[in-house]
């Protein structure tokens, strides 16, 4: 026997292997090999096995030669004590700084419980852990007997699912993104209650442009212009299902009938006017063509809803219209103190609008060169002025409303709308014009096609996941000695478990009713980016668990069941930890955003769910299939090795190992490996370095705090279009050209009362005349309120004579100017209510009937007015930007606020959008509390310790800041998208920055006190380090593949999670490891100035302090027990 072998403390060390050799009396040549340093629980948990025992396992007898005893046995034994010593469980731990221990598990398993015990460590507050190893293996054993039947069961439901998935239709909602209990959302029902109470009402747009982007007052473009409104109303028809009929708009409009007549008188007197200008003629004194408002014959009409991106002069030659005396201009408004040669610029109410800047100067140039261009007729700019003051026009919009109709279906309604939208879009063929259609039926319809344009990308990321994860497993599996086709399939499978769990959680989401948003299809990519690792940890943990069953075999590991529960019993509860950091981060999600947002964190909460579900299920079970596939090739090896034997006279034991001798790619990368971790151990946690390391933390902790307070709030529609979508033209036209020169308002009054009472009517009026005092509201012009046209058509039959030379206030388009004669009790008297039916018939103000909603009682047989809105616009530059735009709204609530008698509700498009100004930024850093709370419980509840906790928050609240502040400096706007990424990648950033801080807690316990901070560090990283990159490196190729759709939320994704991975691997590998050290230096420096203080004051008994977490738990300050 070899005696043992002192090491470098003194200490003696045995031997790894001992070895001892005989000849009997028959010349057979025995040699016995033993192993002394054997842990007293064994790798795979089963417990020691008596010496004896082991002595006659390791044993073989074989007859040789008298000649080549001596050399054949020394041989033996060399290569057998080779081979033991590179097997890990019989390492001895050197004074090197990355020595090679035995490592615990990667985050808390069978093998940390295992190591605890050993040193006296494991403490009764960990039955918790315990019971949840128990339960994993017992879970084991019950997925190998029943395998093949949970793989098949699982592949069915998941099926079944995937067909639900595919016959349920996609339905967006346009509020969805508007937090809950916003003003907006309370303001938008109240919008589609008046309008669609029955149901969906019809609503498109129109907007037309000339293809050479010139102006629009050209006769041919004009004529044009009408005969497009014109086959609108009259030639696209809506199918009615109930009735099996089919109608055109001109047939069944019942309200807004005429509301495009306007452009259709300017475009005749347009005619009249241009015929006489090009004759030599006068022009005719009944026709006045002016911006905002025109008379034709008699009747005043208003052209701001119709007409957009134009230039015009304040005063024209002939055709000045003199406004009312409390009318402003817009020259005055916003054109004070500008001369000829700036730009002048127009804005005209309506969703969407071009502004022209051209100068005055250049304007003669254009017409000029752009006449030889077009075929109709432009005039010159003096020929042009006497017709009308308008200079240029860039868009004509049109709009066809119509009110619900009892026999109609939403389905019918959305069909009409998309006829028109298809039909401009892909058969209508025009040289000169572009038409541009809009509906909400064309918004779902793009929302949805922005959302499915992701699906495609699936098999792009689904390639790139299997690449990644066919080579991480191939080369761990070469590196192992078990390299097999079967490998490949399990690492496929690892990328499809999470599709599969996708599948069956929407699909029991719709079961359960709930809405199939656009916004799920980032589902899938969320759920393959982050799910796939727990497959990885469990292919690793069953190589190892493969691999010490190989060589120490018997017959109990070599059974499935044993080695599946020895695998669940080490990864499963890490495996349980990720996936409730992920639930809980969704949960907190569910609560703290908007309904759409909501959809999101609770389809990824019950993917998140099921998928560790399948794990458990559908991937253990296929795990043990490949499983009897490998114990069945090892039977076969071990009969061949053993026939092999036979034949060469060599008697074997019971169980032969199977181990491979190691190639030099082994050797090769394990040395470098090991070489790479001591080398990066001692240069970040070398003094200078670490203190860089914090300095630099500290930076890009200042620069995300600052980006924060730059980050913008802003949500529009066009963020949920794909980037190719038409709408995105018409939306970026609205918020460039519209919103600054015209922003409508609709107010609606609910319960107007007793108009005839002049109190009622006062607060009515006094209603309108508080928002056209506003700042920036275009006063009476910009106005559509129907009391002034029923007091003027009321009072018409009252006056036997009225002056024909005033043009009568008759408004097609509603548009009338207040007399500043009349007061409110002028108003109240004049104010009869059962004439108001005969008002909305009434051929000059039948425009009125879509703006009133008359109540009928049948007892009394009377018409009241039960409801009604008005509509009143703004201007100003400064509305582009969105805050402003919020403060306007604000102001618009603050009027109806002081009119809630009435029940007053003021409506703008984007106000849905508008409330997050004020709720983001409360959403957001609750929803961060939330998510770090839920993880500090999780992190407490399975590790039980508060060092580990309080390190873990901290990362997780600095990522938190660094993912905002980095999007900010990314031009990525803070909204509910961008919320709900961040949520759910603080779901898995948790992870390692957890596994680094419990993993430098166990190194001090396991270590010892007297160990370095390089040991423990070193300790800590090589159970982290891999697995850590390897993971963010897979969740980063994955996510990678959203960049190839051209759509705002899958670039939010992209860099949110990219950003996160980077962060978390950063945070758990550089800046921790810094502080820890950092910490570790600086409180054992305290010590040792203690202790020198009190060898100086006589004090004998010194306390030997070294910093421990452990006294965190204890709250005991770094002392100890004095020696």
């Amino acid at each position: 026997m070899k005696e043992g072998k002192s090491t470098s403390d003194g200490r003696d060390s045995p031997e790894p292997v001992q070895l001892a050799s005989e000849i009997n009396e028959n010349g057979v040549h025995t040699l016995c090999v033993g192993v002394t340093d054997r842990p007293a629980i064994s790798p795979n948990h089963s417990p020691k096995v008596p010496l004896k025992e082991t002595l006659s396992n390791a044993s073989s007898t074989f007859p040789l030669p008298p000649s080549h005893i001596g050399v054949t046995a020394k041989n033996a034994a060399n290569k057998l004590s080779s081979a033991a010593s590179q097997d890990p469980r019989r390492r001895v731990t050197g004074g090197r700084i990355f020595p090679e221990r035995r490592r615990g598990s990667l985050l808390v398993g069978q093998r940390s419980l295992d190591l605890m015990a050993e040193k006296g460590n494991l403490e009764g507050n960990q039955r918790f852990v315990k019971f949840i190893i128990k339960q994993y293996k017992s879970w084991g054993y019950y997925v190998a007997e029943y395998d093949w039947q949970m793989v098949v069961v699982c592949i069915i439901i998941s099926l079944l699912g995937m067909l639900k998935i595919f016959l349920t239709p996609q339905l967006n909602d346009i509020t969805g993104y508007s937090p809950y209990g916003a003003r907006g959302r309370l303001e938008y029902s109240t919008y589609q209650e008046f309008f669609s109470h029955d149901g969906l009402s019809i609503a498109t747009y129109l907007y037309i442009e000339a293809k050479d982007k010139g102006t629009m007052l050209r006769k041919d473009l004009l004529k044009e212009a009408v005969d497009i409104l014109d086959i609108t109303s009259g030639n696209i028809t809506m199918y009615n299902s109930v009735s099996n009929k089919t109608y055109s708009f001109n047939e069944f409009c019942d309200s807004f009938c005429n509301i495009n007549e306007p452009v259709r008188h300017f475009y005749n007197g347009f005619m009249i006017q241009s015929e006489a200008v090009s004759s030599g003629e006068p022009l005719n004194d009944r026709i006045k063509l002016s911006y905002p408002t025109s008379v034709l014959f008699g009747r005043k009409v208003s052209l701001q809803p119709y007409f957009f991106g134009l230039e015009y002069d304040n005063e024209t030659t002939t055709n000045a219209v003199i406004d009312d005396e409390s009318s402003t201009t817009t020259d005055d408004i916003l054109m004070n103190n500008t001369d000829t040669e700036d730009i002048l610029t127009t804005t005209i109410p309506s969703t969407t609008s071009l502004k022209s800047t051209t100068t005055t100067k250049s304007l003669s140039k254009e017409i000029k060169s752009d006449g030889d261009k077009n075929r109709g007729k432009r005039f010159s700019e003096e020929e042009l002025r006497k017709i009308t003051n308008i200079k240029s026009l860039k868009i004509i919009s049109f709009q066809f409303r119509a009110a619900h109709q009892k026999d109609w279906i939403d389905s019918d309604v959305k069909a009409y709308e998309m006829a028109i939208v298809n039909y401009f879009k892909d058969i209508y063929k025009s040289d000169k014009l572009i038409v541009h259609a809009y509906s909400q039926s064309y918004v779902e319809t793009e929302m949805v096609r922005g959302g499915t344009s992701l699906l495609p990308y699936l098999t792009v990321g689904f390639i790139i996941m299997c690449t990644c994860s066919v080579v991480s497993v191939m080369i761990r599996a070469y590196y192992m000695h078990q390299c097999s086709p079967v490998k490949v399939m399990l690492a496929v499978c690892a990328c499809i478990t999470p599709f599969m769990a996708c599948a069956t959680a929407l699909a029991i989401l719709f079961l359960c009713q709930m809405r199939f948003a656009s916004i799920l299809c980032v589902i899938p990519f969320l759920a393959l980016s982050i799910g796939v690792d727990s497959s990885y940890l469990m292919i690793h943990e069953w190589q190892r668990v493969t691999k010490h069953c190989r060589e120490a075999p018997s017959r109990r590991n070599s059974t499935v069941c044993y080695r599946m529960a020895e695998v669940l019993s080490e990864v499963g509860p890490a495996i349980m930890i990720s996936a409730l950091t992920n639930i809980f981060a969704d949960l907190v999600g569910c609560f703290t955003g908007s309904p759409e947002i909501t959809l999101l964190c609770l389809g990824n909460l019950t993917t998140m769910f099921v998928m560790f579900i399948y794990q458990m299920t559908f991937y253990a079970g296929l795990m043990c299939l490949v499983g009897k596939y490998e114990i069945k090739q090892e039977r076969v090896e071990r009969t061949q090795i053993a026939k092999e034997n036979r034949s060469h006279g060599v008697v074997g034991g019971r169980h032969n190992t199977l181990n491979r001798q190691n190639s030099k790619f082994y050797e090769t990368t394990k040395h470098a490996v090991s070489e790479s971790m001591q080398a990066y151990v001692n240069f970040v946690t070398h003094k200078i370095v670490a203190g860089l390391t914090i300095l630099i933390y500290f930076v890009f902790l200042a620069l995300s705090i600052w980006g924060i307070t730059q980050i913008r709030i802003n949500l529009s529609t066009q963020k949920l279009f794909a980037l190719d979508s038409p709408l995105i033209v018409l939306d970026d036209l609205r918020v460039k050209y519209v919103i600054p020169h015209y922003m409508q308002a609709t107010i609606f009054v609910n319960k107007p009362g007793n108009l005839s009472n002049v109190n009622e009517m006062k607060k009515v009026n006094q209603l309108v005349r508080d928002f056209e005092m506003l700042n920036g509201s275009w006063q009476s012009t910009g106005t559509q309120y129907f009391m002034r046209d029923f007091i003027i058509f009321e009072k018409s039959f009252e006056d036997e004579v009225e002056d024909e030379s005033e043009p009568t206030n008759f408004a097609i388009d509603g548009i009338s100017q207040p007399s500043t004669s009349m007061n409110d009790q002028e108003y109240a008297k004049f104010y009869k209510e059962e004439d108001l039916p005969t008002f909305i018939r009434w051929p000059e103000y039948d425009f009125w009937s879509g703006f009133i909603k008359l109540n009928n009682n049948t007892k009394t047989n009377h018409t009241g007015l039960e409801k009604f809105f008005f509509t009143t616009s703004f201007h100003g530059e400064e509305n582009s930007i969105w805050v402003v735009r919020g403060e306007t709204l604000r102001s618009w609530r603050n009027v109806v606020d002081k009119y809630k008698d009435i029940d007053a509700h003021v409506f703008h498009e984007d106000g849905v959008f508008l409330d997050l100004i004020h709720n983001m930024p409360t959403d957001t850093w609750q929803s961060v509390v939330g998510t770090m709370v839920c993880m500090s419980f999780v992190c407490f509840i399975f590790l039980n310790s508060f060092f580990t906790v309080f390190m873990s928050s901290s990362c997780v609240l600095s990522i938190s800041v660094g993912i905002l502040g980095i999007l900010s400096w990314w031009n990525i706007d803070l909204d509910p998208i961008t919320m709900a990424a961040m949520i759910i990648s603080i779901g898995f950033s948790v992870d390692i920055p957890a596994h680094v801080s419990y993993h430098y807690y166990q190194a001090c316990q396991q270590e010892g006190e007297d160990s370095t901070p390089e040991v423990r560090l070193a300790n800590c990283l090589g159970s982290v380090a891999f697995p850590a990159i390897q993971a963010g490196i897979s969740t980063s190729f994955c996510v990678m593949s959203l960049i190839f759709p051209k759509l705002y939320m899958a670039e939010v994704f992209v860099k949110t999670m990219i950003i996160t991975v980077v962060l978390c691997n950063l945070h758990g590998l550089v800046f921790l490891p810094a502080f820890l050290t950092v910490f570790d230096r600086i409180i054992s420096s305290l010590k040792v100035m203690k202790k020198k203080q009190q060898i100086g004051g006589g004090d004998k008994e010194v306390s030997e302090m070294k910093w421990h977490p452990k006294t965190m738990e204890g709250g005991n300050k770094g002392k100890i027990s004095n020696k």
